[in-house]
């Protein structure tokens, strides 16, 4: 399998910013991971794919958290993705499926009675929050919303999903094109007819291994890559980590679990890592206490 990744580039004379990605193994990841049933891995993958894309926006120690509540069956869906081209993700209920004529019902799954969260880390003072009523639960849609309602850059956003009969994800991926602003009517008019080949995101990305080659059926020679960088599931836990968070517990709770459990086990809820804490262990996060 190649490796997942990200390009970014200007096409029409530099008037259209673009990100592309391809995240299949990013979302086998996020499957093998967690276990997720197909709707729930094509909704998570999906958001993963849209972190990854908004990462890219990002500079430096920057960071951004995605999270969405659709009151559907699969509950809060939570991304956290990294300009590095790291990304890690869960959801609330992993075992679920529904399907519909089309395929997978990703609308049912993460429902349209809700909100998605945009929370920017972008190392000032604040975080940056931005929330928005989910429209359709349709994500690439929702996101075109997002686009035009908290950052005020009118954007085209497709993404798309397919899975094997075995639960793998054969493609998952998605592009995100925004107009900036010395673009022109007849850029929208151009981008505008290609959304019908843009829709299909999925068969796309299943035929071009190269994301390049979507980038010359879209814009023909008018672009310039900037950047391609290789993106991974990746969760920066540690053992260290979560010995800290043990440490702020109060310490009657910690000397309860000594006394009766002898060990304890944390799991990391974006990655699913777990992480055995020994009786001598906890006596000595207990020495360090306050």
């Amino acid at each position: 399998m190649a490796n997942d990744t990200l390009l970014k580039a200007l096409a029409l004379e530099s008037r259209v910013r673009v990100y592309i990605i391809n995240s299949t193994s990013v979302t086998n990841e996020a499957i093998k991971r967690h276990d997720l049933w197909p709707s729930a891995a094509s909704v998570l993958g999906k958001t993963m794919a849209i972190g990854l894309m908004m990462g890219a926006m990002l500079k430096g120690e920057e960071a951004l958290t995605i999270k969405i509540d659709g009151n559907g069956p699969i509950g809060t869906v939570c991304v956290d993705a990294y300009p590095n081209g790291t990304v890690r993700g869960y959801v609330e209920r992993n075992h679920v499926h529904f399907t519909n004529k089309e395929g997978l019902d990703d609308v049912y799954t993460l429902g349209y009675n809700g909100y998605i969260d945009v929370i920017k880390d972008l190392k000032l003072k604040d975080l940056f929050t931005s929330t928005i009523p989910l429209q359709t639960g349709d994500l690439a849609k929702d996101f075109t919303y997002y686009f035009m309602k908290s950052e005020q850059t009118p954007s085209l956003v497709s993404l798309g999903s397919l899975f094997d009969v075995d639960n793998t994800c054969k493609v998952c991926g998605g592009i995100i094109i925004q107009l900036l602003p010395n673009a022109t009517e007849e850029d929208i008019t151009y981008i505008e007819n290609k959304i019908n080949i843009l829709s299909k995101m999925s068969d796309l990305l299943l035929k071009y291994t190269d994301l390049e080659d979507i980038l010359k059926l879209i814009f023909d020679n008018n672009y310039s890559i900037l950047e391609k960088k290789d993106v991974c599931f990746k969760c920066p836990c540690s053992k260290e980590n979560f010995a800290k968070g043990l440490a702020t517990l109060p310490k009657k709770d910690l000397e309860d679990i000594i006394n009766k459990d002898k060990k304890a086990e944390v799991v990391c809820h974006y990655c699913n890592e777990k992480y055995t804490f020994s009786l001598e262990e906890l006596e000595e996060i207990l020495k360090g206490a306050k």
